[in-house]
């Protein structure tokens, strides 16, 4: 048989395929229905306005919600004059256009806290547009501006031109409570008109259906201070907000199934479609592959929690869909066959290619190329904790980049702005292929050159997106010193003025407090530098103290609370070394100028002789199925303020949990950890005292020094 008769009749059984006696009359309950879409206004230019736009607002609030015959009190986003739901409404934007997301949060005040990579601030809020490639500077798609209840910002997206269509998701992303607010259901999905992607006529005659599959957490309640998490809804998947939902198709009929993976875990998970369906994949996080579309011969794929994938699904009975064997929406086929629109190209069985943008060419024959290496790790990004004045890299747009990343596999690596192609990552990361999530140890490359693609100046987020990782220090940043700049608002004057950030409602918007001055530093001992300074503002939240031991580069030190006009620094300091400082006050509305630059140098080290607790953390740590348990992580020194390494760690918890520990020897840098064998579900308080300290070759400690979550 030749070629074209061979074509002709695999396209007349395609097109034929009658529909399985199996199929049954769709359930009238439960049923899953696509998000609603929010609703964008269009500002056309005219004589007031030079430039159209589009504009609208998101609201993030409490939302009181039944879901599968459960009560759930949660924080939830919204469109300004809606209703709030788990998932929010469906953002749809356009390559080529301007876009202004006003963002209010509508959750009670309450003073952000002066910590780092910790839980906390579980009423601050913001947005993050997930895969999008656009400036992560403000007021772009900046996660490091944070909202308090009562006030907002405006978000301009300027959309490439040439941006890929596809699947995309925006989440609440304010370090220290993502975890938190995206547990429980401050998410939702974003889709990006694919139109002039050259995708052949029958696939884009496909239904489309959005499928956002999210796991939401309410063991995740209490956490970082929170008291409104609440309800009797058990920790449970749901696909658009249903429990075990009813999905309805056509027979014999391909979809185009837009289908969100969202989880606080990001960790991979398969989602699978049962028997009596085809699948077939067509783009995953929001890139159409090199060729499509690819059988899926298990029906299954592997994602990570804030993965997507585009499948082009047919089903001849009913089936099911799934995350790792647990059924999560039941698929019911009912009506009549539509078998024109299919996932082929136009002779309805070859394989296509989509256009792509420069920005994701094929990068693996490219010679002019920069590395880097990435190390992630539960708690840190390259061994360091988040700091937002620090970057992990400094690199300019002149390079491809390829980065070798370490610990992904545990700890799945997100890096804003930019698609990274896969260099053999493995399993369901194919080689050569996008994605913006990696859960694999392996090299990646993306586009720096500004010569050959279009990188963001500025800030450009990473972290690790086991959300409760990346809210407790699993976080750097890029900074990128040249590129595209940050979007500008709208210069219209039809409507009032755009701001980075408001009061909204009536109420007055809070101005950058003074700087602090008078500045001092002075040595009191081989291991201590006491600080001391003047307090210029009645409205800061806070003052960040910044330490240098060149007197050129600073590095965030610590944070402490209003109205603190004093701090001893002990933290890793050498004899008879001199360390410069300077403070910033900071609030809602931004950070004043530096005071001052102080220095002193610390006096000559003595030989030390015994032991002692340096600090004290608590926490508490997943346990999976909405459980916790207790944390406690120990610093041990000297007497003379030098970290210990090798010593012993004794003591006991209670609060929720009553059980003594013993730790392993502390390391290098002094820090041992002890966890609880005990777990708990809703809030837990934990409390830890340490009773007694050994060590081989130093006095040892005894008495009760406690701290408490």
């Amino acid at each position: 048989m030749n070629t074209s008769c061979s074509r002709a009749l695999l396209l007349f059984a395609f097109l034929f395929a009658p529909a399985l006696a199996t199929a049954t009359t769709c359930p009238a309950t439960n049923v899953i229905t696509d998000n609603q879409a929010f609703n964008w206004t269009y500002h056309p230019a005219d004589a007031n306005n030079p430039q159209p736009y589009y504009s609208g607002t998101m609201e993030m609030g409490e939302a009181s919600l039944s879901i599968g015959g459960y009560s759930l009190t949660t924080r939830a986003y919204r469109q300004a004059g809606g209703q709030y739901s788990i998932p929010g409404p469906t953002l749809k934007m356009k390559p080529g256009e301007k876009y202004v997301l006003s963002f209010h949060n509508t959750l009670p005040y309450e003073m952000p806290s002066p910590e780092h990579n910790v839980y906390k601030d579980p009423n601050i809020s913001n947005i993050h547009t997930h895969g999008l490639h656009i400036s992560g500077q403000s007021p772009g798609d900046d996660v490091t501006r944070s909202f308090e209840g009562g006030y907002g910002g405006d978000f301009v997206y300027d959309m490439p031109a040439d941006h890929m269509g596809g699947t995309f998701w925006y989440h609440a992303h304010h370090h220290g409570s993502t975890y938190l607010q995206v547990s429980g259901g401050a998410f939702g999905l974003l889709v990006v008109d694919d139109s002039a992607d050259q995708i052949p006529a029958n696939v884009a005659a496909m239904e489309e259906r959005e499928l956002v599959i999210a796991y939401l957490d309410t063991g995740a309640a209490g956490t970082g201070g929170d008291s409104l998490l609440s309800g009797n809804l058990p920790s449970t998947w749901t696909v658009n907000g249903k429990i075990a939902g009813n999905f309805c198709m056509p027979p014999n009929t391909w979809q185009h199934w837009r289908v969100l993976l969202a989880d606080r875990n990001a960790m991979e998970k398969t989602v699978t479609v049962g028997a009596n369906c085809e699948v077939k994949l067509l783009a995953r996080d929001g890139v159409w592959r090199t060729t499509a579309p690819k059988t899926l011969t298990t029906n299954g794929l592997s994602l990570t929690g804030a993965s997507r994938a585009d499948f082009a699904v047919r089903c001849q009975g009913d089936s099911t869909l799934s995350v790792n064997n647990t059924v999560v929406a039941n698929v019911y086929v009912d009506g009549s066959a539509d078998t024109a629109p299919n996932p082929y190209a136009a002779d309805g069985v070859s394989s296509w290619s989509a256009a792509r943008p420069s920005y994701l060419r094929d990068l693996r024959n490219e010679t002019n190329v920069n590395t880097e290496s990435v190390q992630m790790g539960a708690r840190t990004v390259n061994g360091s904790k988040f700091d937002h004045m620090t970057p992990t890299f400094s690199l300019a747009p002149t390079h491809v980049q390829e980065w070798s990343v370490n610990g992904a596999a545990r700890h799945p690596f997100h890096l804003h702005v930019y698609h990274v192609q896969s260099l053999n990552c493995g399993g369901d990361f194919e080689d050569g292929e996008y994605y913006d999530v990696v859960a694999s140890n392996c090299s990646i490359r993306f586009d720096l050159n500004a010569a050959t693609s279009t990188p963001y100046y500025g800030r450009t987020i990473m972290h690790c997106h086991i959300l409760a990782h990346e809210d407790q220090g699993a976080m750097g940043w890029l900074q990128v010193t040249g590129g595209t700049g940050a979007p500008t608002f709208p210069a219209d004057g039809n409507v009032p003025a755009y701001g980075a950030y408001y009061a909204f409602g009536g109420g007055t918007t809070p101005t950058a407090p003074n700087a602090p001055s008078n500045l001092a530093a002075a040595a009191v001992s081989a291991a201590q530098i006491d600080l001391s300074w003047t307090d210029n503002s009645g409205d800061e939240q806070g003052f960040e103290i910044y330490r240098s031991s060149d007197g050129q580069s600073f590095n965030l030190l610590d944070t402490v609370g209003a109205d603190i006009t004093s701090y001893s620094d002990t933290a890793s300091l050498s004899p008879s070394s001199t360390y410069w400082y300077h403070v910033v006050a900071y609030n809602g509305a931004g950070s004043s100028d530096l005071s001052n630059t102080a220095s002193a140098t610390t006096q000559a080290g003595g030989t030390p002789t015994a032991v002692t607790v340096g600090s004290i953390s608590v926490s508490t740590y997943g346990a999976g199925q909405g459980k916790k348990g207790g944390r406690a992580v120990i610093v041990v020194r000297d007497d003379q303020g030098g970290l210990v390494e090798g010593a012993i760690v004794s003591g006991a918890f209670s609060g929720s949990f009553t059980e003594s520990a013993t730790s392993s020897a502390t390391d290098a840098s002094g820090s041992t950890t002890v966890d609880t064998t005990a777990t708990a579900k809703g809030n837990v308080a934990v409390t830890f005292c340490v009773t007694s300290i050994s060590h081989a070759s130093l006095t040892n400690f005894s008495g009760s020094i406690c701290a408490s979550l």
